[in-house]
């Protein structure tokens, strides 16, 4: 079992000026795909997430009953915590895990490292839900690869795996080795279009 360190300790701090406007989102994004990949080599989170599967019961190689377990525990051990005021917070897998509250993107941090510390490949989905600002996002939410598509898991709202929020404007962005690629989904045509170069990240 993983013992927090039970002195205080200060954590560090990394201040960052993003881009006003729907730029400042992409690069943000990018951001919170480099901390999951760098969550998911974190030991300690790798270790938490193995305990996770083994008080869950779930049985080897049971690759659904591993998200399922660790989607439950985020959900039900982390709070719901908005951001300091006009300031965007990206917290660590590892600091969420000793924090254990944060928003929706801190929640993507710390699931999506988690699962892809043991195996499950995840992407990272951006949704905008205001009809007179196009391509305007304000929430993200990962996806995890299930057989040969994909599934949703937004731990921040009381509903089951794989509901996804209604959004009018939609991007996703694949994790890869040499960094994180967003395209967006046309509605009207219901395909995946290649982001214009300026917001490529």
């Amino acid at each position: 079992m993983i013992q927090l360190c039970d002195r205080f300790v200060i954590p560090k701090i990394r201040f960052v000026k993003v881009p006003r406007g729907n730029r400042g989102t992409l690069v943000t994004a990018r951001m919170i795909g480099e901390m999951i990949q760098s969550g998911a080599k974190d030991f300690y989170v790798r270790q938490k997430a193995i305990e996770i599967f083994r008080q869950a019961g779930v049985r080897p190689k049971d690759r659904f009953g591993e998200i399922s377990a660790l989607y439950h525990w985020v959900k039900q051990n982390i709070r719901y915590t908005r951001d300091i005021f006009r300031v965007e917070l990206l917290h660590s897998a590892r600091r969420m895990l000793e924090l254990r509250a944060g928003d929706c993107d801190d929640m993507s941090i710390l699931l999506g490292a988690m699962l892809v510390s043991t195996g499950h490949p995840v992407r990272l989905i951006l949704a905008g839900f205001r009809p007179n600002k196009p391509h305007s996002y304000s929430h993200i939410y990962p996806e995890v690869r299930v057989g040969p598509g994909w599934m949703a898991i937004d731990v921040t709202v009381d509903k089951p795996m794989g509901w996804s929020p209604p959004s009018l404007w939609k991007r996703i962005c694949e994790l890869g080795k040499d960094g994180m690629e967003c395209m967006y989904v046309n509605s009207g045509v219901k395909r995946l279009q290649r982001e214009p170069e300026e917001f490529l990240l």
